[in-house]
């Protein structure tokens, strides 16, 4: 039976989406506040309801065009203003969760399922007429505008990525782990997992989750005797190059490895759900499953 929470990475989504979530009820900011906070991030807009309100329900809907970010259409040979959308506030659907989502939330340490459950009211952010745009900048946006969203709404208590299975708490959002504004998007929208695998001598799978939304491949490493945060690292600095770069290993090429080896490359099918392919790259000798 295909799991609720992975419909959202297994396929390219051209809408992407993420939740900003809440304990309590959610009070909406006044309207001109949302004007004036995303004048300020994105420069020229205008909304795309003649008479233009917060939206007060789920099935209600804020569509504002973002004039500085023009997205290039060759078919028609024009240019047309990018959007973000912001639908009402709803209960949160904590089907979309299971055990396995649950325990890969590392940024809600040391309480993961505590935290779940306080995530009670939600948001749904996306953008709009946006895949054509350059994959940093449509991205950027989405990063900038979970930062507008968390300051109009103090009492959100994090973001939800669905893409990449992600819950994180608004500070650690607003306190970014890359050393680079242009990579904010990867502290939501791109998430490293772990398992211990059983019935094995001591084997790990790391694997990233996020990058098969935004047409790049997810990365994967079957491994033992390696200590687990080195790996962590070694993903996080792979996935940040693929970010900048684009889909530019191929199947065969190597990468420096942690042990100054070179890892080779392989694009296989995901070796845990969600389905999907990923680049696995395959540590020499710190190999598991009795590979070379």
């Amino acid at each position: 039976m295909e799991k609720k929470g992975d419909s959202f990475v297994e396929k390219w989504h051209s809408v992407y989406f993420f939740m900003p979530v809440f304990e309590q009820p959610i009070k909406l900011p006044y309207f001109k506040e949302f004007e004036q906070g995303l004048t300020k991030k994105f420069g020229e807009i205008n909304f795309l309801a003649e008479q233009p309100q917060m939206p007060q329900e789920s099935s209600d809907l804020l569509g504002v065009a973002l004039w500085d970010h023009p997205s290039y259409y060759q078919k028609e040979d024009r240019s047309l203003p990018s959007q973000l959308l912001l639908y009402g506030p709803d209960k949160f659907d904590q089907d979309l969760w299971d055990e396995q989502i649950i325990a890969q939330f590392w940024d809600c340490q040391p309480d993961w399922q505590g935290f779940a459950a306080r995530c009670r009211y939600s948001l749904m952010a996306s953008n709009m007429m946006a895949a054509n745009l350059p994959r940093m900048e449509q991205y950027q946006i989405m990063a900038d505008y979970a930062d507008l969203l968390l300051e109009l709404f103090p009492e959100c208590i994090g973001i939800y990525w669905p893409h990449s299975q992600r819950l994180v708490p608004r500070e650690a959002f607003e306190h970014s782990g890359w050393n680079s504004p242009d990579l904010h998007f990867l502290d939501g929208g791109f998430n490293v997992r772990f398992f211990n695998l059983a019935d094995t001598d001591g084997e790990m799978l790391f694997d990233t989750l996020g990058f098969t939304a935004i047409d790049l491949p997810d990365l994967q490493c079957h491994c033992k005797d390696l200590e687990p945060g080195d790996v962590v690292l070694f993903l996080r600095n792979l996935a940040a190059y693929l970010y900048r770069q684009g889909n530019v290993i191929q199947d065969g090429n190597t990468v420096e490895g942690i042990d100054g080896g070179k890892w080779h490359c392989q694009r296989e099918d995901s070796m845990v759900r969600p389905k999907r392919m990923v680049l696995d790259i395959c540590p020499g000798k710190y190999a598991g499953g009795g590979r070379a």
